[in-house]
This record gives C-alpha cells, sequence and structure tokens, in this order.
C-alpha cells in the first residue's frame, strides 16, 4: 500500500514551477548574436540561465552578451569563432569555462544555406554547409560533451530542419546535412545517456528570419499557402522549445526531434 501510494503522489506545486527555472546553470549557443540563436539565448536567460555566445561576427556576438546581461541582470559572455574550425571551437570552450565556470546547455545553431538547383552547387557550397551544419555540431558535441561527461549532467540542442525530415527542391546539401544533424543526434544520444547527457534535436519549420527573407515573393506566399497555421513562425516562438529540452522539464527525452513547423508536415 505504501509503494502504491508513493507511485500515485502528485508533485508539489513548487516543484512543478521550478521545473523551468535555469538559475545556475550556463548555456552555450553556437551562431547566437542573431535570428534564432539569439532569440533562444534571451529566452533561456529569463529563465536565469547565464550565456555564451559563440559566433563568427565577435562585434555582434558582444553586443548580444551586453544585451543579455544588462537587460536581465545574467551573466553572459561573447566569443568570436568558426565553428567548423577544431582550434576555434576548442579556444572557445575553454573560454567560456574560464568565464562562466561550466557548461550545462549547449544549443548547437550556427548555420546558413544556399538554395540552388542540384547542378548549379559548387563542390565548395557543399562543403562550406556540411562544414558548419555537421562538422560543426560535431566538434561543439566532442568539445563540450567532454566537460559534461566529467560534471555527469548536462543537455545537448542541436538546430536541425523539417528539411531533414522530409525533400524539398533546391537545397539537396542543406537538407543532407540537416538529416545527417537528426542522425547524430540519435546516436550521441545512445552514447552519452550513461554519462548522465541528454542529446535532441529542435527541427524548426519555415521562420521568419532574414534568411528566410530572402526568398522570392511568390515562394514566401506559398509557404504561407501550405502551413497550416497560414503564416510563417517567429524566432520567439522557438524559446518555449528550447527551454523545455533545456530544462529539468524534459528530464525523461533524449534522442527525439521535436518539429515546429505550424503544421507544415502534418499534411
Amino acid at each position: 500500500m505504501a509503494m502504491l501510494d508513493a507511485l500515485q503522489a502528485l508533485p508539489s506545486q513548487a516543484s512543478v514551477q521550478a521545473l523551468h527555472d535555469l538559475s545556475g546553470r550556463v548555456v552555450l549557443v553556437t551562431g547566437g548574436a542573431s535570428g534564432l540563436g539569439r532569440a533562444m539565448a534571451w529566452g533561456l536567460a529569463c529563465y536565469g540561465a547565464s550565456c555564451a555566445i559563440v559566433d563568427r561576427d565577435g562585434e555582434l556576438a558582444q553586443a548580444c552578451a551586453k544585451e543579455i546581461a544588462t537587460g536581465l541582470g545574467v551573466r553572459a559572455v561573447a566569443v568570436s569563432g568558426n565553428v567548423s574550425n577544431e582550434a576555434d571551437v576548442e579556444r572557445a570552450v575553454v573560454q567560456v569555462l574560464a568565464g562562466l565556470g561550466r557548461i550545462d546547455v549547449l544549443i548547437n545553431n550556427a548555420g546558413h544555406n544556399i538554395r540552388k538547383p542540384l547542378f548549379d552547387y559548387s563542390c565548395e557550397e557543399f562543403d562550406s554547409l556540411y562544414a558548419v551544419h555537421v562538422r560543426g555540431s560535431f566538434l561543439f558535441c566532442r568539445a563540450v560533451g567532454r566537460h559534461m561527461r566529467e560534471t555527469r549532467t548536462g543537455t545537448i540542442i542541436n538546430v536541425a530542419s523539417i528539411l531533414g525530415h522530409v525533400g524539398a527542391e533546391n537545397v539537396a546539401p542543406y537538407a543532407a546535412a540537416k538529416a545527417s544533424l537528426i542522425q547524430m543526434t540519435k546516436v550521441l544520444a545512445l552514447e552519452l545517456a550513461p554519462h548522465g547527457i541528454r542529446v535532441n534535436a529542435i527541427a524548426p519549420g519555415y521562420i521568419d528570419t532574414p534568411l528566410t527573407r530572402q526568398h522570392a515573393p511568390q515562394v514566401r506566399q506559398r509557404i504561407i499557402d501550405t502551413t497550416p497555421l497560414g503564416r510563417f513562425g517567429e524566432a520567439r516562438e522557438l524559446i518555449g522549445a528550447a527551454l523545455f529540452l533545456a530544462s529539468d522539464a524534459s528530464t525523461f527525452v533524449t534522442g527525439t526531434s521535436l518539429i515546429i513547423d505550424g503544421g507544415w508536415m502534418a499534411k
């Protein structure tokens, strides 16, 4: 009877409300100086996290870190570097650990896209997409993962795409890179679970960012027309997913890809 009562016992209100509390934790966001990365860094900082902004644009990274520190009263540091460069990645992790003491959450967000038909792609363009999305995420997972392995805790969030799940024209290398990232998420979830580390992906649909604003008007309208919610997503709408996966609200979630696409893939 006592065992049954323990299984049926509900958590206290305070413990449930504390699930999203990130006070005392440190979040590292690659490509965090703009777009989705900036929104997620700000959102997690709103729940008490200290933030490390890693971006190839050092000046913009500094401005983002200052925005977070000044606006929210939490610690924030900026590090410039190329995510596909092994030396830059190792240096960035050392700097973050020196400045903030630990890394509890890694968000591999850095990325770009090149839209072209297959026959117009160069090998250099193909390589650049894999270098950032796959190699860059791998390097940060490895470097930060070593630290998390020592602390026996941590969560990694890889920002993938719905194009890693389904096909679309004129984005073959990008879609292939995102699919690779989703598969790497699953494998690392298995490898790192014994060390107390969770690994998940977020797969956004069409979000209104400087990248998607480059689409021709007719392409943007077609995206709106084929999205059940009838609009582009907004960067702020990724904050909830990032918070869920970064916090204790998702302690039994690993190896999954959380789709945020306004219903686009439900068709």
